[in-house]
């Protein structure tokens, strides 16, 4: 029977040395979350509600502008300079609801690079993550890392399958384990799955449901399911349909409770290393230690 990689779990156990740690901090000291909204999208409201209150629950400070639908792009701007200036990191919430945007990358790239710590502008993308210390993995491959670090998979000598290559997840943390001298393979759309089963490691993060359906894998395989759907039946589901796969799995992350919940936890551990940085303090490194 595969381990479950329990994400809430960890998340409380991060949550907690990080709420002892500041506690230590003077409260004009305490860093500083920036969110910056544009639109009303009901999905990101939610996102942005469980940012917050996390932080809030931490003791973090936080700065939420929202702007409305078909801001223009001179507002934005202007959001991201006060965001610059006040806070310890921030993010843009993806995707954002305008039309009098051409280019979101270029807004992306006027976050100061030790602030986006949703690691998305040019600089964090194209970084060097094992050499670069001022560079930042996005949050949800800064949480799948905490995952297999808890639960001691040695994956620097497995080889690693990453299906889905978006900015966000597949991409950066592709580039993370080849920074490492690891063994990648990247699947997309257009990549054809025959050596799929040569994967030690498999991280999914497609947001299509079904994408690993009747395809041989490794015997005893890990697999990484970053997916969540919503089925006609009110259940749950991750991109991996797991009834599916013949072979044993030696560890899984449940849909949900997996990768979920760790994706918040990793943007407070990037903004508390960009906290780190800029206050020449350790608090990021001392959430690691035993």
């Amino acid at each position: 029977m595969a381990i479950l990689l329990d994400g809430r779990k960890l998340k409380e156990k991060l949550q907690s040395k990080i709420e002892v740690i500041l506690k230590d901090i003077p409260d004009n000291q305490l860093p500083i979350l920036g969110i910056l909204q544009v639109g009303n999208f009901e999905e990101s409201n939610i996102y942005i509600r469980h940012k917050l209150n996390v932080a809030t629950k931490l003791g973090i400070k936080t700065c939420y502008i929202k702007l409305q639908e078909d801001a223009t792009e001179s507002e934005i701007l202007s959001s991201i300079k006060v965001l610059n200036d006040k806070t310890t990191g921030f993010i843009m919430q993806l995707p954002i609801q305008t039309k009098n945007v051409a280019n979101v990358d270029y807004l992306l790239d006027q976050i100061n690079k030790i602030k986006d710590i949703d690691g998305l502008n040019h600089h964090n993308q194209e970084a060097n993550y094992i050499l670069e210390n001022d560079s930042f993995l996005p949050a949800t491959a800064t949480g799948i890392i905490c995952l297999l670090d808890e639960y001691n998979i040695d994956y620097k000598n497995k080889t690693i399958g990453v299906v889905g290559q978006s900015k966000i997840i597949g991409k950066p943390i592709s580039n993370f384990f080849e920074q490492l001298g690891i063994k990648v393979r990247r699947y997309d759309i257009n990549t054809k799955k025959d050596d799929m089963h040569l994967n030690d490691i498999l991280i999914v993060a497609t947001g299509n449901r079904g994408c690993i359906s009747n395809i041989k894998l490794k015997e005893d395989v890990i697999i990484i399911d970053v997916g969540i759907h919503r089925l006609e039946n009110g259940k749950i589901s991750g991109d991996v349909i797991i009834a599916d796969i013949k072979e044993n799995i030696s560890y899984l992350t449940p849909v949900p409770g997996g990768v979920g919940p760790m994706t918040i936890i990793g943007l407070i551990l990037n903004l508390l290393k960009s906290y780190d940085i800029q206050s020449k303090t350790n608090i990021y490194k001392r959430i690691f230690e035993s």
